[in-house]
């Protein structure tokens, strides 16, 4: 039976249908009919403390689930705000939908408090969201909402972020319901644009294994999000390929004995080695960026490449075959190579090497590796550990992954600092059920955005968020001793107590621990890490460490 229903419930309803769970922004005053509407639903609509926070929540959350999700925010500074969330989201290639608030239609070119709809007089909002999102749609009437859903939810099916701006009055006006949403349901994808392609690189891979070429599966961010891994150990074992991954896949394939380690600037000599010493690459669901790739093009170039993603290469070389799920067409490729009498047999025996690094002989602070081991160590099972970006995302990639039977993320689209706390909270809130976030960030990024902190015990957010204080931007004063030594430093701090403050805001609702050696650390790992609510562990460094970062390192590392 047909019924009207408001433009924000009949939204958020169609979102929900989508699979968006939660909703996360920062409210005010033309996005307030949305959040009232979520109220109505039961839609947890997440209150951040900062909207770029905000869309890394869900951008965390999107890249957990392999599904949308949502940001709301307010006109003016809310949706500036958004934007360096929604670039990471749009180079990354996450479906976050972001529903922007605009003033009152009447108020529109009269000079609305955050009119962004009149340009050139006030900011063009659609236009700046259409450069960091796959479409954007107006919706300045209720009857614009359906074929705007269709679009930007077509747009969301395809791997990008997506943008609806819509005035807060339209925001309450009604719309019929019938009770059936044509664009509820998620597209339904064939295994690939081109079976046949699938097919005959099955054909091409096992005559190179009849020949006795060298195979190495190097895998990505698209093979982690869609966890691909049964298929992918498949593969590999049938092709006698030994694998590397790039940073964004880490998690996508451990406890294998062909595995080589991470490729890229801040990856292991070993992935190097086995992946330029392969006659053929098959590069799936990595889009070999500069940073996967670590700057061995010239190395790479008399490999045959074969790229299988949904999204192409950068830069496109080789072959490459487009598909609309991952996981369908490494099923196909599977069964099409064992069809072919390829069976499964034992991976190539492979140990991963780590780059060596600079000592600090005289240090009184734990290294990066050492902190990192330790770290490591009480990672329990399913732990989703978000690592954020400089000297702690290098040493994080370089010494925490694979993470076995668990999730590692660390956002390289932007390298934007503070996206880890915000995204880790975001995934803990929105997936609870996955298990514990472990959140690894330095002090810069805490700086940044570490009051997402309070957002983590208004929900209960299961949560750890480790903190490695150096009292510096560490990498930027590594850059400036190697590229600028006449310079004197921007880039330290005066010391801070991180965690004394942590203590002093939060203590009676959480537990903060500063472990003075790497034995305590040890202790405050176990122990923090079983349990169940949010927490801190602050651990100091050495900010005149060089981490594990080739470009720091002598030539030839």
């Amino acid at each position: 039976m047909s019924s009207r229903r408001s433009v924000a419930l009949h939204l958020l309803e169609s979102a929900r249908r989508r699979g968006i769970s939660h909703a996360f922004g920062v409210h005010g005053a033309n996005i307030e009919d949305i959040y009232d509407a979520a109220s109505r639903l039961g839609m947890p609509a997440v209150v951040a403390k900062h909207e770029f926070a905000a869309g890394a929540m869900a951008d965390g959350l999107a890249r957990m689930t392999n599904g949308p999700a949502l940001v709301l925010t307010t006109s003016g500074g809310g949706a500036m705000n958004i934007v360096p969330a929604l670039a990471e989201s749009y180079d990354s290639r996450v479906p976050v939908l972001a529903v922007v608030g605009a003033a009152p239609s009447s108020l529109t070119t009269r000079g609305a408090f955050q009119d962004m709809l009149d340009p050139p007089d006030t900011i063009d909002i659609v236009g700046l969201l259409t450069s960091v999102t796959g479409h954007v749609e107006l919706v300045a009437d209720a009857s614009e909402l359906e074929p705007a859903l269709k679009s930007v939810f077509a747009t969301l099916d395809r791997g990008l972020p997506a943008a609806l701006v819509i005035p807060k009055d339209v925001q309450s006006q009604t719309i019929w319901d019938t009770g059936v949403d044509a664009h509820h349901e998620p597209a339904t994808h064939s295994t690939t644009r081109s079976p046949t392609a699938l097919m005959e690189t099955a054909g091409r891979l096992a005559d190179a294994v009849g020949r006795g070429e060298r195979i190495c599966l190097w895998i990505g961010d698209e093979a982690s999000r869609t966890r691909a891994g049964t298929a992918l150990r498949r593969i590999a074992s049938r092709l006698g390929a030994s694998v590397v991954a790039a940073p964004g896949g880490a998690d996508a394939l451990e406890d294998v004995d062909g595995h080589a380690g991470i490729t890229g600037v801040m990856g292991h000599p070993s992935a190097h080695a086995e992946l330029v010493a392969a006659s053929i690459c098959v590069s799936i669901g990595c889009r070999m960026t500069a940073t996967d790739r670590g700057g061995f093009d010239a190395e790479l170039a008399d490999t045959e490449i074969i790229h299988i993603g949904i999204n192409d290469a950068r830069p496109q070389r080789g072959s490459s075959i487009l598909v609309d799920s991952l996981p369908s067409a490494l099923r196909l490729l599977d069964e099409s190579l064992a069809a072919l009498g390829l069976t499964q047999g034992a991976a190539p025996t492979v140990d991963i090497d780590y780059l060596d690094t600079p000592e600090l002989p005289h240090s009184a602070f734990p290294s990066l590796r050492q902190i990192m081991n330790t770290v490591s160590s009480h990672l329990r099972s399913g732990t989703r550990v978000f690592a954020d970006a400089g000297n702690v995302g290098a040493a994080a990639i370089h010494y925490l992954t694979p993470i076995s039977d668990g999730r590692f993320t660390v956002a390289l689209g932007m390298g934007g600092m503070g996206y880890a706390i915000a995204a880790g909270i975001g995934a803990a809130i929105g997936s609870a059920h996955q298990g514990r976030v472990v959140i690894v960030a330095g002090d810069g990024a805490f700086f940044m955005h570490g009051m997402e902190f309070h957002t983590a015990l208004e929900y209960d957010a299961p949560v750890t968020l480790v903190i490695l204080n150096n009292d510096a931007h560490g990498m930027c004063v590594t850059r400036e001793h190697l590229f600028f030594p006449e310079a004197a430093s921007v880039n330290r701090f005066r010391p801070t107590d991180i965690a004394g403050g942590l203590a002093a805001m939060f203590g009676t609702r959480t537990e903060v621990r500063h472990p003075a050696s790497l034995s305590d650390l040890d202790s405050a790992c176990a122990d923090l890490f079983a349990d169940t609510g949010p927490n801190v562990i602050v651990v100091d460094c050495d900010p005149d460490e060089v981490p594990p970062f080739q470009p720091f390192l002598p030539k030839g590392q």
